[in-house]
């Protein structure tokens, strides 16, 4: 059985951790026959560490220069990733799993698309130039589109708040992720995210099973 890559993807706030954990519910109960792997970017290995500890400290270190800081994160993601695809997420496929992973390579492309904006030339795309040896595409990504302003207003209960949660910076991302899904809407399945929670995840697992049994 041939293995299912699945990827959500949005700006912070827009639900899509919930429903990924609704969608694993769901698929364990209706398909128990059928492996599935529910993870997440950045992870828990050490890359992913490290890259935490770096976001977490990064507003307040002034110690390197802006594009330094910025490229530094970037690579980091980008190793991340990696370890992620070597050890989670390839050996799954091999066993015909459905893999579900709550951000990928495209939220990398979105948020330090932004951040990289004039230390390089087109950074989305450069960014995806980079990924685009290596990478392995997913097979559909679910993209939870939700209007920034209403994601800031879900976010105010966070005890700590990132430096990504910026009304101006979600916008950015926002159309960074608009950007790429009107490229490719042959992968890409906007899910209305300005629903309650439980009917964004219901209409994320309708999209999943029409990807399933298509």
């Amino acid at each position: 059985m041939k293995g299912l890559l699945i990827t959500l993807e949005g700006i912070d706030g827009s639900g899509k951790g919930t429903a990924a954990k609704y969608i694993a519910t769901r698929l364990a109960e209706t398909m128990p026959e059928r492996r599935l792997v529910l993870t997440a970017e950045p992870t828990s290995g050490q890359v992913g560490r490290i890259l935490r500890a770096e976001m977490a400290k990064a507003c307040g270190d002034e110690t390197k220069p802006a594009a330094a800081k910025h490229m530094q994160e970037l690579f980091l993601f980008m190793a991340d990733h990696a370890h992620h695809l070597t050890k989670t997420v390839l050996p799954a496929l091999e066993t015909g799993a459905i893999v579900l992973s709550d951000r990928y390579a495209d939220s990398t492309a979105a948020y330090q698309g932004v951040t990289l904006r004039g230390i390089v030339p087109d950074p989305v795309s450069w960014i995806q130039s980079i990924y685009r040896p290596w990478n392995l595409v997913p097979d559909r990504t679910l993209l939870f589109v939700l209007d920034p302003h209403v994601a800031l207003q879900r976010m105010q209960a966070r005890r700590e708040r990132q430096k990504f949660e910026r009304l101006e910076f979600l916008q950015s991302v926002d159309e960074n992720f608009r950007r790429m899904a009107a490229f490719e809407p042959e992968r890409f399945v906007q899910i209305n995210a300005e629903q309650d929670a439980k009917n964004v995840a219901e209409e994320a697992m309708k999209a999943i099973l029409n990807i399933i049994y298509k």
